[in-house]
């Protein structure tokens, strides 16, 4: 069987040099899509970012003293909005496009060595931001310890938000949950990945008898460690006692939305709720878009308002909207360059083209900081990008079936 690992690089290249932190940046030209309340469109502006936090955006030229910032950003015919936030297919599945089971795919990665995983998906992160995600929540089925931190690592490294989703049925104790804590602790050499909110973890729960051996102490652990719960709204009401002091719970299906809350099939979607799917296609935005866009009870706005506000919103992960004062990840699309067009300038026509997937990804920010610029991916240089080629030849021939 040939081996298809995804790695999209038609819509992204790759350069050596990661810029250092870029302390005031300046975003001159595009249309804003804010999604927030006080000015959720506007047809030209600036915005203007100093250590990672929004100071002001608004419609026109920027005052002359935001002017000197030591990075700009020249974009018309452009739009800048939240950054995407997608879910929760394994990544590692995702990894490897090919029809294999489980099984299978683990006998490929236990082969990997420990960087060589890393730099996989380190790539795969690459790819996805360079389609516009910022945020990446996915639910992994293989809790090894070199798997873990690989996957932490490579985050940190790509500066790509990550939320390492943990199925509860997968633990079998309380001290194994304690030492995957500790070893992404341990494993990220950048501590502000996880003070920043780049590397987080998540705890998956499925079934009431998962919930059997819950206790407090487990409550005080994915407390401490700020642990997000993932939980269905059946189980979450039956088992509203042993579960109502965890600090960062998220609804899975309610009957009734209510913030936050995840909606796990399109046809249940409602506002004001976000959307995921373990369908691992559907990490990649080119593919969930044009999907959502034709979503029960959605209308044009329905697409781009999940991925960029409702889903960063309810899953606590990212920014849900550009606002003065909050910390910055943001996504700037162009439209002037082939191969899509005629150029949209009106909201309306802003996000047609999103929901259908036209659109060339120019810059992204996380967390304040350029990852991609001028379509070029700041973190990922071109020597890892042969590396991870070179391993892909590597792997092809040992998975002939």
């Amino acid at each position: 069987m040939e081996v298809l690992i995804f790695i999209n690089v038609k819509f992204c290249r790759y350069y050596d040099t990661r810029l250092s932190e870029i302390m005031k940046i300046l975003i001159e030209g595009p249309s804003i899509i804010a999604m927030n309340r006080q000015k959720p469109f506007i047809r030209s502006g600036y915005i203007y970012i100093d250590r990672g936090v929004t100071v002001a955006y608004n419609e026109g030229a920027p005052p002359p003293e935001f002017e000197f910032a030591e990075y700009v950003v020249n974009e018309k015919f452009a739009v800048a909005l939240p950054g995407f936030a997608v879910g929760i297919g394994n990544i590692l599945e995702y990894l490897f496009q090919f029809d294999i089971n489980s099984k299978n795919l683990a006998n490929s990665l236990s082969k990997l060595s420990r960087s060589e995983l890393e730099a996989l998906i380190e790539v795969v992160l690459a790819s996805l931001t360079c389609s516009g995600v910022t945020s990446v929540i996915s639910l992994i089925t293989n809790l090894e310890e070199k798997i873990v931190s690989s996957l932490a690592i490579a985050a940190s490294d790509a500066w790509t938000r990550l939320r390492i989703l943990l199925p509860l049925s997968l633990l079998g104790s309380l001290q194994e949950l304690e030492s995957i804590v500790k070893s992404v602790v341990r494993s990220v050499k950048n501590s502000e990945a996880l003070s920043r909110g780049i590397v987080s973890l998540g705890l998956f729960i499925g079934n009431e008898g998962e919930l059997n051996k819950f206790s407090s102490e487990w409550i005080d652990t994915i407390n401490k460690a700020g642990i997000y719960a993932y939980v269905p709204a059946e189980l979450y009401r039956r088992r509203y006692k042993e579960l109502a002091n965890a600090k960062n719970i998220v609804v899975l299906d309610p009957e009734e939305p209510t913030v936050p809350c995840l909606y796990t099939m399109p046809t249940l979607w409602k506002p004001p709720c976000g959307f995921i799917s373990s369908d691992i296609s559907l990490l990649n935005p080119r593919k969930l878009l044009p999907m959502l866009h034709n979503i029960e009870n959605g209308d044009i706005y329905t697409p781009t308002y999940i991925l960029s506000h409702f889903n960063p919103l309810n899953n606590k992960i990212g920014m849900p909207s550009i606002n003065e004062g909050m910390r910055t990840d943001i996504v700037i699309i162009s439209f002037k360059e082939p191969p899509y067009g005629p150029i949209p300038i009106s909201e309306y026509s802003i996000l047609k083209a999103l929901s259908n997937a036209f659109y060339n990804v120019k810059t992204v920010l996380v967390d304040g900081e350029v990852v991609v610029d001028n379509s070029l991916h700041l973190n990922v240089g071109e020597e890892k990008v042969r590396r991870v080629r070179a391993l892909i030849e590597e792997i092809e021939p040992q998975s002939n079936c």
